[in-house]
This record gives structure tokens, sequence and C-alpha cells, in this order.
């Protein structure tokens, strides 16, 4: 069942809308994200978080998709990085989002690159997808838990649409140090998510949501290179701030300006999660 209190804040779907419009069109969020990553770019997929090429590699590889199979991308966005998986393992995609301009986006992509048969978008709480129980072969989520309020409502969503032996992936940040002071940043951020995503999300065991929806990790690990990387993306972002806000919502540069403070407080994991075979899972 979907409640107000497994969604961010009620000002968060209209930040995402405007996120997602202005990523497609801004050349200059553009180019920060070209210098940050370099050769590690994900070229194409016009990613709007803190992903690289290698990361999400790493993750369409764990979850051993081919032909035939079907992926949920939970927290889909704009679609970017699961029309990627698409084109590279040819399997078939099912998106979810809160933000209605993201999936209108993401259909649009899908037509310009000939996916619409194969990759479906639709308006949706990634807690209550309406899936059927163990429908898809594998299911992702990058760098979105952080903003759902409830994580283990999500976790253990997506173990149960996943079938025995299906693998679930995603990205995410933990705390790997004490809580740091209040600023203005951070209290902006608050009014558009009900809580600091990034504060908030750190303190999560994620190990132990994953076990508790009765699936297996099987890789909990930090993609190469990472702190670099993004470390670059928010520099630029900040310094770039008043053009970005324009483009991409004021929440968007926030968060850049509080991910450089609390970057030394925290580490980026790559997490892959398999449901065992003939599972009975504990919703």
């Amino acid at each position: 069942m979907t409640t107000d209190t497994n969604r961010p804040g009620a000002n968060a779907t209209e930040a995402f809308d405007q996120s997602h419009r202005g990523r497609m069109r801004s050349a200059a969020v553009e180019r920060i994200y070209q210098s940050a990553f370099g050769d590690d770019y994900l070229a194409g997929a016009s990613p709007s978080a803190f992903y690289s090429r290698t990361t999400l590699e790493l993750l369409a590889s764990a979850l051993k998709l081919g032909p035939g199979g079907v992926v949920a991308d939970l927290g889909c966005g704009h679609g970017g990085p699961g029309m990627w998986v698409v084109q590279h393992t040819g399997a078939s995609l099912i998106g979810f989002d809160l933000s209605p301009a993201g999936i209108e986006l993401a259909g649009c992509r899908a037509a310009e690159l000939g996916l619409t048969g194969q990759a479906s978008f639709t308006v949706g709480d990634m807690t209550a997808t309406g899936l059927p129980d163990s429908s898809c072969d594998a299911a992702m989520s990058l760098d979105v838990l952080l903003f759902v309020p409830d994580k283990a409502a999500a976790v253990r969503e997506a173990a149960r649409i996943v079938r025995p032996g299906g693998r679930f992936a995603f990205t995410t940040w933990e705390r790997v140090a004490g809580p740091a002071s209040s600023d203005p940043d951070r209290q902006a951020l608050s009014s558009t998510f009900k809580a600091h995503p990034l504060l908030e999300s750190a303190h999560v065991d994620y190990r132990a949501l994953i076990e508790q929806a009765g699936l297996a990790v099987e890789t909990y690990q930090e993609p190469p290179g990472w702190r670099r990387q993004q470390r670059a993306l928010a520099e630029g972002i900040v310094a770039a701030e008043a053009e970005v806000a324009e483009e991409m919502g004021r929440h968007f540069a926030a968060m850049a300006r509080v991910f450089l403070a609390e970057l030394p407080a925290l580490r980026y994991v790559l997490a892959v999660a398999r449901r065992p075979p003939a599972s009975v899972l504990r919703l």
C-alpha cells in the first residue's frame, strides 16, 4: 500500500520534475558531467545522479540479464541508465518514478531509440509498484533510495517482484564518520524532502535491510574512483551554481554544496543482492 509516509516531501515531485526537464536541455550541466567523469562518463544516458559508466557496467553485469529478461528500474527518472542496460543486455525494462516529467521524458527517449516495444514507464511509487510477485528477473535503483523515507519498504518491494534466483542492485551512500552541523542549504533541502535525504540515508544499515527482506548480499563495494569523480561533479555544479539552479532548481545546487561538506564522512556503495532460489520472502 502506498502512503504519504513512503513519499518524499510535498515539494519533491516538483523539484524532480524541474531537474529532469533541466537536465535534458542544459548544455552547462552536460559540460560539468563530462568534465567531472572524463572517459568514465555515461555518454548518451544524461545521468542526473552520481554514478559513472563503470558503476553502471558493474551493476548491469551483476544482474546477469539477457534477451527475454525483464528488469524493473525503481526511481527511473528520465530513463537514461535503464535504457542503457536494455541496449547492452537485450532485456526489457519497466520503469517507475514519482516524477511525471521524468516518465514523459523517458517515453520520448525510448521512442527516439527505437525501444518503445522494449521499455515502458509508469508514474508510480517504488515501494508499491503493483507488479505481480516474482514477475521480474532483476531490479535496479541508482542513487534513489536516499530520497525514500521508508527504505525498508523499497527493498522489500524489490525483493517481492524479483523471481527466485534474481537480483536487486542499487547504489547509495553510507556514513563513516560523525554527524555534520546544520546550515541554510541543509534546511532548504529538508523543507523539500521532509528530511535531509543525504544525512538521513547515510545512517541506514542497508545490509540489514537486504537481509531482513530475505535477500542475500552478493556484492557490497565502493566503485573505483567514485570519490574523485563525485567531488569534481559537485565542485563543477557549485562553480556554476547560478546557471545550474536556474535550469535544474535550487535544490540541485544546494545538494551539491551539502554533498561537498559531507563527502569526507561518506562512502558510496554498489550493492547487489540475490533472492535465493525457491525462497520465502519476509514481507
